[in-house]
């Protein structure tokens, strides 16, 4: 019993030792210079994590160390995923993500 206890002692421990590292973004509108988009999603793939961001299009999630990929959406907006996200001890800032408005399309036929 004593042993089982020392073992759950060291892993609760180490699990004390695991941060999470701060990964920072922004997402902007392509359609309107580049403005910031407010409340769009951001979901790490794979796992139930995502956050919105700011009024100023600013965002920020916490991750243990890992290789991640984000995809970054907004209603009426093109997806974007940013593959290859290594975290690692130190504050990640990503590169700035645009997304663009999905132009609509509209076949037309004409009546003869």
């Amino acid at each position: 019993m004593r042993k089982v206890i020392i073992i759950i002692g060291l892993i609760a421990f180490n699990m004390g030792f695991a941060q999470d590292i701060n990964i920072q973004g922004h997402v902007a509108d392509g359609d309107a210079q580049e403005a910031p988009l407010a409340f769009a999603r951001v979901q790490v793939k794979g796992l139930d994590i995502s956050t919105e961001t700011a009024l100023d299009g600013s965002f920020e999630l916490a991750l243990l160390q890992g290789n991640y990929t984000f995809i970054i959406d907004f209603i009426g907006y093109k997806s974007v995923e940013v593959n290859g996200v290594v975290v690692t001890n130190d504050k990640i800032i990503l590169q700035p993500v645009v997304l663009h408005s999905l132009k609509p399309t509209y076949d037309l036929v004409l009546a003869e």
